[in-house]
């Protein structure tokens, strides 16, 4: 009896040893053969200083512009949306060209800035990653060179006066 359930015991470990080395190898050999897109999170940000290369937005033409990365299924984009309606007037304003870029296709980013009903022409579908851009929201104030002179990252929230001031100077300036 002692040595049946002793035999059953070591039947038991080998089983799950086994099972642990396929786990473990299926794993690795995931990750070699299909090691998936590359990790954009792991990409540092675009800051300030940095020139964005884009054939898709004339900056010397723009002088000043405000661009808005966003995405539709983020939550801190929606609830963002007052703040950057009132950046976009305040742009407008002031002859700020407002782009927008999203990762969605060109029908999904129309309805959305519907939705969030921004204002906003130049509309770019495009990938965040040739921006170096590694989330969104983020907003960025670029001049007529292309270079970024402002960045914010992620939801304002507690902010919103903050940002909105130090942008409306820029737009000014």
């Amino acid at each position: 009896m002692r040595a049946n359930l002793r035999a059953n015991i070591e039947l038991a470990a080998q089983v799950a040893i086994a099972l642990a080395v396929l786990v473990v190898a299926g794993v690795l050999l995931k990750r070699t053969v299909f090691p998936g897109p590359p990790n954009v999170a792991a990409m540092p940000p675009i800051n300030a200083g940095e020139r964005i290369e884009t054939p898709n937005i004339n900056w010397a033409q723009n002088k000043k512009s405000l661009v808005c990365f966003l995405k539709k299924d983020c939550p801190y984009c929606t609830a963002s949306a007052p703040l950057y309606k009132q950046l976009i007037e305040d742009a407008a304003k002031r002859r700020v060209k407002c782009v927008a870029v999203l990762p969605n296709s060109p029908e999904e980013a129309r309805k959305y800035l519907q939705y969030l009903d921004l204002q906003i022409e130049n509309v770019q579908t495009s990938p965040l990653a040739p921006f170096k851009v590694t989330g969104t929201p983020t907003i960025l104030y670029v001049d007529e060179a292309g270079i970024v002179r402002s960045a914010w990252f992620g939801a304002q929230t507690g902010r919103e006066q903050e940002m909105h001031d130090k942008l409306v100077v820029l737009f000014d300036s």
